[in-house]
């Protein structure tokens, strides 16, 4: 039976992952959505495998099952017609979290990823708010989940079953942020031309408010990010989601001109999420003329170390933070890079993580563990650093996330 666009349509508008997008946008996507039929008692996906489609029920039921401990099959709960499960595999490749079986003869409109991506290919701003409401529908069943252990903590069977439910989600919201947390610049590409780069991402809890993302551009140019968002927990890692789509579709437009860049990222931030600040630093490295271009919002600067001088270049550039004026302008500085140079950039938890004294470990310190590490030609920087710091607050746990960024700088392997 052939269903109409509209009819799809209208389909499309009450799931709130397609949220904010007019009509025409739903017109745009509703033609790939497939009509599949399933019998009762058949098995929709299977949890663990690989997924791929978004599942919309259009007429009948489901029940979602997923595996305990002893190898048991635990019921979820029953969705029903208007209903929606699968979103997570529009965007990343991971295994499915449960399985789904029919209760009755069911139908389902279906959407791919690759008919998504096919469709969407060059329409960044509905590709961003799909990414931010399936961010944001995730972490909303989360609160939920939170709020009716909240109320149910008197019922011991229950409230074991709600903390199950919890550290699934959990888990699932830290599957999400790992794949923002990520450098997707080609070390391979970077290398030809005499970079390297390495990072690390250490959160303090489950989630985290850091973020890092990089890209090369089309000629090999690197576009690098990190910001910092105000508070922890799911707020925070909520607002990281923003970044990382903000950051996909902006760089390859904006992130030769890192002031412009800034300047849209604030007021997408500002549009997006209100009254949720975030520090930030950007930078463009173009690996042709040997130079790199900062912007920064309210961040601490990088560590920019200078082989000739064996010393740290002072870094000048303005801006405010993310979030907070919608029209904010932010500078921007264009540096000669040299072989040997090295930048470090970070989040200020690393500096403000407290020994048993509570002594900070400071800017100083940080520098003084950069320099050390440099000197004695450590192959692995960061880790060099991560050993001192844990050494000196005499522990492996942090009240604050941690998250390094380094590029360095050596003769190029192509002339």
């Amino acid at each position: 039976m052939e269903i109409k666009t509209s009819q799809k349509t209208s389909v499309l508008r009450k799931l709130p992952i397609f949220y904010g997008l007019s009509d025409n946008d739903l017109c745009l996507i509703a033609p790939i959505l497939k009509l599949i039929t399933f019998k009762s008692g058949e098995s929709v996906i299977y949890e663990g495998d690989k997924g791929d489609s978004l599942f919309i029920i259009r007429n009948g039921s489901v029940e979602v099952f997923k595996t305990n401990g002893v190898g048991e099959e635990v019921s979820l709960g029953v969705l029903e017609e208007g209903s929606f499960f699968g979103e997570l595999s529009l965007f990343d490749d991971h295994p499915r979290s449960a399985t789904v079986k029919t209760l009755e003869y069911t139908d389902f409109f279906t959407l791919s990823r690759k008919d998504l991506y096919s469709t969407l290919d060059g329409h960044h701003e509905i590709e961003n708010i799909l990414y931010r409401n399936t961010i944001m529908e995730t972490f909303s069943r989360f609160r939920k989940v939170i709020t009716n252990f909240t109320f149910s903590q008197h019922h011991l069977s229950s409230r074991d079953e709600i903390i199950s439910e919890i550290n699934r989600d959990l888990k699932t919201a830290t599957e999400i942020q790992e794949y923002f947390i990520r450098a997707e610049d080609d070390n391979n590409i970077n290398l030809k031309h005499g970079i390297s780069r390495s990072f690390i991402y250490l959160p303090s809890k489950a989630i985290g408010g850091d973020f890092i993302s990089t890209m090369n551009d089309r000629n090999g140019n690197i576009c690098a990010i990190i910001a910092d968002v105000e508070g922890h927990g799911i707020s925070a890692s909520l607002v990281t989601g923003v970044l990382k789509s903000a950051f996909s579709f902006l760089a390859p437009e904006y992130g030769n001109r890192p002031d412009i860049f800034m300047a849209h990222l604030n007021r997408h931030l500002c549009s997006m999420l209100n009254r949720l600040y975030a520090t930030c630093y950007y930078a463009y490295i173009n690996v042709s003329d040997n130079t790199i271009s900062f912007a920064k919002a309210g961040h601490h600067h990088p560590l920019f170390w200078r082989s000739a001088e064996k010393s740290f270049e002072s870094i000048d550039v303005p801006g405010p933070l993310l979030g907070l004026l919608q029209e904010a302008e932010f500078g921007t500085e264009t540096y000669k890079l040299n072989p040997g140079d090295k930048i470090l950039f970070y989040t200020d938890g690393i500096i403000e993580e407290r020994d048993e004294r509570s002594q900070m470990f400071g800017i100083e310190r940080l520098e003084e563990m950069f320099r050390n590490a440099i000197a004695e030609k450590s192959i692995n920087l960061i880790d060099h650093i991560i050993v001192e710091l844990n050494s000196h607050v005499n522990k492996d746990t942090y009240e604050d996330d941690i998250t390094l960024l380094l590029y360095e700088f050596n003769q190029p392997a192509l002339s």
